[in-house]
C-alpha cells in the first residue's frame, strides 16, 4: 500500500479507531515510573554528563527501579565502554508529548554541563493525533532550544516504537497507530538530519 493510500485509509478509519482508543484508554493499566533517585553517577574516569528527557521510556515505566531504565542502562554502557565517570540525570514523565517536553526543557537549569541528551518522545503525540505540521514545527523548536542551551552536547533520539506490534490495541486501531507512528518517526529522522546535516 502506497504512503498516500495509507494516509487516506488512516483518516477514513478515524471515527472507528477514535472510539476504540477511548475504550482502550478507559481500561488500560497505567504503570508508575521507575522508583529511585533521578540522578546519579556510574563508572570511573573522565567526567561525562548524560541528560535523559522525555516520556514513559525515560521515566522508566515498566522497569521497576531506575537502575533498570533505559537512561541508566545507557549511562552504564557508556561508563563501561568509554571508561568514563558518567553523571546521569533523568527528566521524564509518563504521558508527556512534545509540547510538555519542550516546556520541561525550558524550565531546566541550563548551567549544568551536558555532553549527551537522550530524547524519547512521540508516542503521546500519536495517541493525541498531533498533526504532522505541529510535530515537525515542535521538533525543530525543541532541537533549537536544546542546541541553544547546551551547544556542545550530542543529541540522541530514541525513535518511536512500532505500535502496530503492541498486543493490547484492537484492530484496526493497532494498524492505525502503526501507520501514524511510522509517519512521525520518519519526520523526526528528516528533521534531525536537516538540523545536523546527518
Amino acid at each position: 500500500m502506497s504512503p498516500s493510500l495509507r494516509h487516506l485509509v488512516f483518516w477514513a478509519l478515524l471515527p472507528l479507531t477514535a472510539l476504540q482508543g477511548l475504550w482502550l484508554k478507559s481500561r488500560a493499566l497505567r504503570l508508575p515510573g521507575a522508583t529511585g533517585a533521578r540522578e546519579g553517577t556510574i563508572g570511573v574516569g573522565e567526567d561525562y554528563h548524560l541528560l535523559a528527557i522525555g516520556d514513559s521510556i525515560i521515566d522508566g515505566v515498566g522497569a521497576g527501579c531506575i537502575e533498570a531504565s533505559l537512561p541508566v542502562q545507557l549511562a552504564a554502557a557508556i561508563a563501561k565502554s568509554a571508561h568514563q565517570r558518567v553523571h546521569w540525570r533523568v527528566e521524564g514523565a509518563s504521558g508527556d508529548a512534545i509540547q510538555e517536553l519542550t516546556e520541561r526543557v525550558v524550565a531546566l537549569r541550563h548551567d549544568d554541563p551536558v555532553d549527551l541528551i537522550l530524547v524519547s518522545v512521540g508516542v503521546n503525540d500519536v495517541t493525541r493525533l498531533s498533526s504532522t505540521r505541529h510535530w515537525r514545527r515542535s521538533l525543530n523548536e525543541l532541537l533549537e532550544i536544546m542546541h541553544g542551551r547546551w551547544p556542545g552536547a550530542r543529541i540522541l533520539f530514541a525513535g518511536l516504537p512500532q505500535m502496530e506490534n503492541f498486543p493490547l490495541p484492537p484492530q484496526p486501531l493497532r494498524w492505525s497507530l502503526g501507520i501514524r507512528t511510522a509517519t512521525l518517526d520518519l519526520i523526526a529522522k528528516e528533521t534531525v538530519s536537516a538540523q545536523f546535516g546527518a
